[in-house]
C-alpha cells in the first residue's frame, strides 16, 4: 500500500506540472486581457467625463426635472385658451328641520320641513384673450322632493348662452399671452445653458484633479531627488567639501519634499472625490484621466458672436421678459385704480315641470343682463402713489436691462479676446515646460558635480515645477474659455451651428 502510494505521487506531480505548463500561456493571456479590458474601461477623456456629467450627474437630473416642470407649466397656461367642459353636480341633500315660514297674514309659524334636493349642470366655457372676457354655454337641471307632502318638481335651463366681459379693467389674459411664451422659450434656452454650465464645471474639476495629480507626481520625483542629493551631501560633508549649513539646507529640502508629498496626496484625493461626486462617476482610478491636449483654435468674429448671443442666449429672452413684466405691473396698477365695470349677458330657455322630460317641452325664454360699476371716490392718493411707484419701477427695469445688455456684450467680447490669446499662451507654456525640465536636469547633474550652488539648483527645481503647472493651467483656461463662450452665445463656433433648442 505504501509502495503504491510512493510510486503514484511523482506521477501526480508530473501531471500537474505538465497541466500548468500547457495552461500557463492561456492564463497569462486571460489575465492580460482582463487587465487590458479594465484599463480600457477606466480610461477617461475630458469629453467622456463631460458627457457622463451631462447625462448622469445630480445637476443634470435637476436640470431635466426643472425643464419638465416648466414644460407642464407651459401646457397649463395654454389650456386657458382652449374650451373647458365642466360638469358640476350636487348629490341629493336631505333636510329634516323646523323652520319659520311666513304666513299670508304676515306672521311667522314654525313648520316641519322634510325635503331633499339635487342638481346637475354642464358648462362649456371659452376665455377671450383679446378682451379678457369669457363666453359660456350652459345647461342645468334640479329636482326638489317634499317628503311630507309626497311631492316633487323639476326646474332647469335646457340651454343658455352668455358672455361675461370686464370693461376698463386690467386684462391679465392679454399679458399672459405675451409673457408666458417668453418664459417657456427662456426655459428651453436655460436647459441648454445648464448643460454647457455642467461642461464648464466638469472641466474645472477635471483640471483640478489633473493639477493635483501632476503636483503629486512632481513631489514624488522631487522627494526621490532630494533623498539622493541629501545622501550625496552627507558624503561630501564627511569629506569636507560642503559646509554644515549647506547640509542642513539639503536636509530641510528633504523634509519639505516629504511634507509636500503628504499635502499633494490629500489634494489629489479631495480633487478626485469632488469630480466623482459632481459627475456621478464611481470607482475611477486617478491615473485614468488624460491631459486633453487635442485642442483646436478657430476664428470667432466679434459681430457674429454678439449677434448669436442676442439671438440664442437665455439672457436675451430674460431682458424682454423683465421689461414686459414691469409694463404689466404698471398697467395693472393704472387699471385697478380707475373705473371698473363688468357686463354680464345671457340668453336661453328655462322651465318648471312635474316630470323630467317636460322640462324640455315648450320652455320659456330666459334673459339676463347685469352691469356692475366700481368707481373709487376718495383714497387719499393711494392709487396714484401705487401707479407712480410702478412707473418708476418700469424706468428702473429699463435702465437696468440696458446696462445689463452692455455688460453682456462686454463679457462676450472679453472672453473672445482672451480665447484669441490662448494659442500663443499655450505654445509658450509648452515650450517653457520643456525648457525648464531640460534646464533642471542639467542643474541637477551640475550640482551633483559641484559646478553650481544649492540656490541655483533650487531655482531650477521651482521653475520646472511652475512651468509644468503653468502648462496644465493654460490648457484649463482654454477649455474653460471654450465652454464660457458656448454658455454666453449658445453657439458652436467650431462647427458653425446653434445650440439653442427649438420651441416645442
Amino acid at each position: 500500500m505504501g509502495k503504491n502510494t510512493i510510486n503514484k505521487e511523482p506521477d501526480c506531480r508530473i501531471t500537474k506540472a505538465i497541466f500548468i505548463l500547457f495552461c500557463m500561456p492561456g492564463i497569462l493571456l486571460a489575465t492580460a486581457g482582463i487587465v487590458f479590458a479594465r484599463t480600457t474601461a477606466e480610461f477617461y477623456t475630458l469629453e467622456h467625463v463631460i458627457t457622463c456629467a451631462q447625462n448622469h450627474s445630480p445637476e443634470a437630473m435637476k436640470s431635466r426635472t426643472l425643464k419638465e416642470n416648466k414644460y407642464w407649466r407651459w401646457k397649463f397656461y395654454k389650456s386657458h385658451y382652449k374650451p373647458q367642459l365642466v360638469v358640476n353636480s350636487t348629490l341629493p341633500s336631505y333636510q329634516n328641520s323646523n323652520i319659520a315660514i311666513l304666513q299670508d297674514d304676515g306672521s311667522l309659524a314654525h313648520r316641519n320641513i322634510r325635503q331633499s334636493q339635487a342638481n346637475i349642470s354642464l358648462s362649456l366655457e371659452q376665455n377671450i384673450g383679446l378682451t379678457g372676457g369669457k363666453l359660456f354655454l350652459n345647461s342645468d337641471l334640479s329636482r326638489i322632493d317634499n317628503i311630507n307632502q309626497d311631492f316633487y318638481s323639476y326646474s332647469g335651463a335646457p340651454f343658455f348662452i352668455g358672455i361675461e366681459q370686464p370693461l376698463f379693467m386690467y386684462n391679465h389674459l392679454k399679458w399672459q399671452k405675451r409673457i408666458e411664451p417668453l418664459k417657456y422659450k427662456e426655459s428651453l434656452k436655460e436647459y441648454v445653458e445648464n448643460a454647457e454650465k455642467i461642461a464648464y464645471t466638469t472641466t474645472l474639476k477635471y483640471f483640478n484633479l489633473l493639477i493635483a495629480r501632476t503636483s503629486y507626481e512632481m513631489t514624488q520625483k522631487n522627494l526621490k531627488n532630494a533623498e539622493t542629493i541629501y545622501q550625496l551631501g552627507r558624503e561630501k560633508y564627511a569629506m569636507g567639501k560642503i559646509s554644515q549649513n549647506e547640509l542642513l539646507q539639503l536636509k530641510f529640502g528633504l523634509i519639505s519634499a516629504q511634507k509636500s508629498i503628504s499635502r499633494a496626496l490629500l489634494s489629489q484625493g479631495t480633487a478626485q472625490l469632488e469630480l466623482n461626486s459632481y459627475t456621478g462617476l464611481q470607482n475611477t482610478n486617478i491615473y485614468a484621466f488624460s491631459v486633453p491636449e487635442n485642442i483646436t483654435f478657430f476664428s470667432i468674429d466679434d459681430s457674429l458672436a454678439i449677434f448669436q448671443a442676442l439671438a440664442n442666449s437665455r439672457r436675451s429672452v430674460e431682458f424682454k421678459r423683465e421689461i414686459l413684466e414691469a409694463k404689466q405691473e404698471a398697467e395693472r396698477t393704472k387699471k385697478e385704480s380707475g373705473l371698473n365695470a363688468t357686463l354680464y349677458m345671457s340668453y336661453g330657455t328655462t322651465n318648471i315641470a312635474s316630470h323630467l322630460f317636460s322640462i324640455y317641452r315648450d320652455p320659456q325664454t330666459l334673459q339676463t343682463i347685469n352691469f356692475g360699476v366700481s368707481v373709487p371716490i376718495l383714497d387719499w392718493g393711494r392709487a396714484k402713489a401705487n401707479y407712480k411707484t410702478a412707473q418708476a419701477n418700469l424706468k428702473l427695469v429699463e435702465y437696468t436691462v440696458q446696462q445689463d445688455k452692455i455688460y453682456f456684450r462686454q463679457e462676450t467680447i472679453t472672453e473672445i479676446e482672451y480665447f484669441r490669446t490662448l494659442k500663443n499662451l499655450i505654445e509658450c507654456c509648452c515650450e517653457a515646460d520643456t525648457t525648464a525640465a531640460e534646464r533642471y536636469e542639467i542643474a541637477r547633474k551640475r550640482y551633483i558635480a559641484g559646478d553650481i550652488s544649492l540656490t541655483e539648483y533650487n531655482i531650477a527645481l521651482e521653475e520646472k515645477d511652475r512651468a509644468k503647472l503653468d502648462y496644465i493651467i493654460a490648457l484649463a483656461d482654454y477649455w474653460k474659455t471654450y465652454y464660457t463662450i458656448r454658455i454666453l452665445t449658445l453657439y458652436d463656433f467650431e462647427n458653425h451651428q446653434s445650440l439653442a433648442m427649438e420651441d416645442e
